[in-house]
């Protein structure tokens, strides 16, 4: 899980979302950030947009700071639009998928295989790690004795 979801796993519409604190409604700071990361339920319009809370001007900073600095992914964002299209309609054909994303083939193409090597990398450093089934391989260890 990167950062932008972290804090959007844990966003509460009434607190700060750098330190979660509790914020008078008046007293709410708003800023309107890219990130690819960030997709609406069922509105594509606002897609890529993430709308920030905070507490204060110097949290507010810190967490555009963090939003500047984080890369906008056109392939994220399509995920986004792809998983959403196909979480509220499955069964979905690629004419149909195409056509309620907004996107072209080639791009959901690329999308899922961009997707799908995502997938590998973040399993790549688990494979390494695997013990085989039984426990850890004792086969050159001394006989306890």
């Amino acid at each position: 899980m990167n950062d932008s979801d972290r804090l959007a796993a844990t966003s509460n519409p009434g607190a700060c979302d750098l330190c979660r604190v509790a914020i008078p409604s008046a007293a709410r700071l708003f800023s309107l950030v890219r990130d690819s990361s960030s997709i609406h339920p069922y509105d594509p319009d606002q897609d890529g947009g993430r709308l920030l809370t905070a507490c204060s001007p110097d949290h507010l900073g810190e967490l555009q700071q963090h939003y500047r600095l984080r890369p906008f992914v056109n392939e994220e964002l399509r995920a986004g639009k792809i998983t959403r299209a196909l979480r509220t309609q499955p069964g979905l054909d690629e004419e149909e998928l195409a056509q309620v994303t907004g996107l072209n083939f080639l791009q959901i193409e690329h999308t899922l295989t961009w997707e799908s090597e995502r997938f590998l990398e973040e399993q790549a450093p688990r494979v390494g790690r695997e013990e085989p089934e039984g426990g850890p391989d004792t086969r050159d260890a001394p006989e306890p004795g």
